[in-house]
């Protein structure tokens, strides 16, 4: 367990790092805006919901073999302890990155919570499978 949460951790460390530059890019070819901010839509939602389960069903096998619905679900309650319910989505945005030769997609939302704003990213392959995630309060 101690070796997935670890393996999670360097995943989502390395998510952060590519996402942080978050300006715009063009998506990869093929790749639709609308069906990507509709993913990581529902995607988030889940999240907000607690259905850690199905979020981890949504993950691309090799990123879900480093990681557990478990550790989805510290990410999302440690990312948004203290913000409060969830509203809304304020604004979205779709940008696309590379990372060793793969082209993904990033849902960018930023959400209304009752006390806070939270900043979710969320990466999908051309496939639209999840594979990375990012949580920050703002």
């Amino acid at each position: 367990m101690r070796k997935q949460m670890a393996l999670f951790a360097a995943l989502a460390l390395s998510v952060i790092l590519l996402l942080s530059a978050c300006e715009g890019n063009p998506l990869p070819s093929g790749m639709d805006e609308s069906t990507l901010l509709e993913a990581g839509k529902d995607v988030m939602l889940l999240m907000v919901g607690g259905d850690y389960d199905a979020v981890y069903g949504m993950l691309r096998d090799d990123v879900a073999a480093s990681t557990t619905p478990e550790a989805i679900g510290e990410l999302v309650l440690r990312q948004t302890e203290n913000a409060g319910t969830y509203k809304q989505i304020d604004s979205s945005m779709a940008t696309g990155q590379s990372s060793n030769g793969e082209e993904f997609g990033v849902a960018v939302l930023y959400c209304d919570f009752s006390k806070k704003g939270v900043l979710f990213r969320l990466a999908f392959d051309t496939n639209m499978d999840l594979i990375g995630m990012d949580i920050k309060q703002q």
